[in-house]
């Protein structure tokens, strides 16, 4: 089962890596959205465990960046050395300036080895960079894709919540609606009946919902 489980998210990877194969997608780890949408707490730690790999590699790019102007500096310096010490043999100190020579040649051949290889590691990263890059995307979307899901389900949920507490609103206040028409046609039946004193005297001992019946039958009758 497991095995099964394992093959179906290879399956799922390979497929999505050939949907971005022709994507040149920003590097993800310096994009603020990306932060803002992933930070720390929301992290798993398959992208946490991507996420570094990727920093891992840019860092490794920018280390392999910063070698090349040394080692540019450093060629500098040793050409400068050998044409300060070329020599025909006469000279005097010629012996010491012939081994002086020996050793920039040598400190120039460990100099080119080093940038041969930081070259082939500058070639070689780009396209591990973006591989890299790709993967966390894959990983990101993955868990969004289930946020969403699980969010879609919840929405559904709500929106039936909404629609039913609507329709509970409606009839709630048309039945509110009512009670204050029957109120109002009440109380002022008794108004009209017996004068608002007699119905103040009712009034001391209830509390009730009276609306603007009160004031509207006081400014049709006058005090009474």
């Amino acid at each position: 089962m497991r095995n099964k489980k394992k093959r179906k998210e290879e399956e799922e990877e390979r497929v999505y890596m050939q949907a971005l194969q022709n994507k040149k997608i920003p590097l993800l780890v310096l994009d603020p959205q990306w932060h803002e949408l992933f930070p720390e707490h929301r992290k798993t730690s398959g992208i946490k465990r991507r996420e570094k790999r990727l920093n891992s590699l840019i860092q490794e790019q920018g280390q392999a960046s910063n070698n090349i102007k040394e080692y540019d500096k450093a060629k500098k310096a040793i050409m400068d050395n050998i044409v300060s010490n070329m020599t025909d043999g006469n000279e005097p100190d010629s012996f010491l300036k012939i081994r002086k020579q020996e050793k920039n040649q040598k400190l120039m051949a460990d100099l080119n080895n080093k940038i041969s290889e930081t070259e082939e590691i500058q070639r070689r990263l780009p396209e591990e960079i973006q591989s890299a890059n790709k993967e966390l995307l894959i990983e990101a979307m993955k868990v969004c894709y289930a946020e969403l899901t699980a969010n879609t389900e919840q929405i559904k949920e709500l929106d039936e919540w909404i629609r039913e507490a609507r329709n509970i609103l409606k009839d709630r206040i048309l039945e509110k609606q009512d009670m204050e028409m029957r109120n109002e046609q009440m109380y002022k039946y008794m108004h009209n009946l017996l004068g608002a004193h007699t119905v103040e005297v009712f009034d001391r001992y209830h509390n009730i919902w009276k609306g603007n019946t009160y004031d509207s039958i006081n400014s049709e009758n006058g005090d009474i």
